[in-house]
């Protein structure tokens, strides 16, 4: 669904242009693959890097260091003729939204940029806005953690870094003992803040946007997926399900979204939402990510359900429009292998689960191949027009677990 949340007009108008350039700040991973996606629609790419970042791929009409100065950087860009700017990774968020800022190019507001890469000061400007978040703190100490704690003497606590993108998803927490040990596990430095947050009990759903210039000028949040999570005891997510945009739970959290991109200064591009959604107090934002999101098997993703974020964005930054996705009735589910103990993949049980009738696609797993316990093996991608063939073919794959997938010969 899309619905118009106002705001003000943008500080530009998005470009219009059979051919131009775009700046990707930082790619990496996803981020690269905004230079095929933009190069079919006749546009160049230029990379803007750090002296930090990892090496780029090759194919971008060139490559420009951002050190220091910003002022700089966006002289650099402009002398290019760039028309657009989108970040190619979580490093590049912010210093994509300066920019665009500086070249008077779409892009989200430059002022709340530290509250959008920190789930601290998110969950402080939802609630300074007036909606549903989790209460937290967001601390160096380890004492004002537990002093907090103590004080709001809540059942269950999360304690997690505060960057959205950290690849640590957080400990679970009950104790005291619990939050002291977590703490010595995740702070690397006297100075690394943390965020201790209320447990939220509710299912929690990845909801994924794409916002621009609405017809009249307003800001125009579009909901293209919403994605149902369970996640296993370590908060990894072992199985999403595709959710009907039809029903008023998906209407309750696409509304509190688009509420919430708003108050957090998102105008411009792509943007991930994880919120829970609690029986008595609603929906509530847990993080938002600003950067590229590439799904694995997104050729099969984009026929199945109409979405593609890397296409629908490079839509937006070459053309200005952004189309409201049709959404259609078929089942979607992903699947992550997630092995207890370590092992190999047993090549028999492999092929049973690969070739299950909904499996649409998998991430590359091969027979043999090592795996660590906890850590994701693989996933895989069920597609089907009935549920109830998607349920019977998971509860196959869990089976097949159970039985010795992961007790291949090493």
């Amino acid at each position: 669904m899309a619905l118009a949340a106002p705001a003000p007009a943008p500080a530009a108008a998005p470009p219009a242009h059979r051919s131009g350039t775009a700046a990707v700040v930082v790619p990496a991973d996803a981020g690269d693959l905004y230079l095929p996606a933009l190069a079919r629609r006749g546009w160049n790419s230029v990379a803007v890097t750090t002296p930090a970042a990892h090496p780029i791929s090759d194919g971008y009409l060139r490559h420009i260091t951002h050190r220091s100065s910003l002022r700089r950087t966006a002289a650099h860009l402009e002398n290019l003729g760039v028309q657009a700017v989108i970040a190619g990774s979580p490093a590049g968020t912010e210093l994509a939204d300066r920019l665009a800022d500086r070249l008077h190019l779409p892009g989200n507001a430059a002022d709340n940029a530290d509250i959008r890469r920190d789930t601290g000061f998110t969950g402080a400007a939802l609630l300074d806005a007036g909606l549903t978040a989790p209460r937290s703190i967001r601390t160096t100490r380890l004492s004002d953690a537990l002093n907090w704690a103590a004080f709001t003497q809540v059942s269950g606590l999360v304690l997690q870094h505060p960057d959205p993108a950290h690849p640590h998803p957080g400990h679970f927490c009950r104790t005291a003992d619990d939050i002291t040990h977590a703490w010595r596990r995740l702070q690397r430095s006297a100075s690394q803040p943390l965020v201790l947050r209320e447990h939220l009990t509710g299912t929690q759903f990845r909801i994924h946007t794409l916002t621009g210039p609405g017809p009249d000028g307003s800001t125009d949040h579009t909901i293209t997926s919403i994605w149902s999570e369970t996640r296993a005891p370590n908060q990894q997510v072992c199985r999403a399900d595709l959710l009907s945009q039809r029903g008023l739970l998906a209407r309750a959290l696409a509304l509190y979204t688009m509420r919430a991109l708003t108050a957090l200064g998102v105008s411009y591009g792509p943007a991930h939402a994880v919120v829970t959604f609690i029986p008595d107090r609603g929906p509530a934002l847990l993080s938002l990510r600003t950067d590229t999101y590439a799904d694995f098997a997104s050729g099969v993703l984009r026929r199945a359900t109409g979405h593609d974020p890397i296409r629908d964005t490079v839509l937006l930054l070459t053309s200005g429009r952004h189309q409201t996705p049709q959404h259609r009735q078929i089942h979607v589910t992903k699947v992550a292998l997630l092995p207890q103990h370590d092992g190999a993949l047993d090549p028999a049980l492999l092929r049973t689960i690969s070739t299950l009738p909904t499996v649409a696609a998998t991430t590359e797993l091969n027979a043999d191949t090592p795996v660590r316990a906890g850590q994701i093996a693989g996933r895989l991608l069920l597609v089907a027009d009935d549920s109830r063939a998607i349920n019977q073919d998971y509860h196959v794959i869990r089976a097949a677990e159970n039985l010795g997938l992961y007790e291949g010969p090493a």
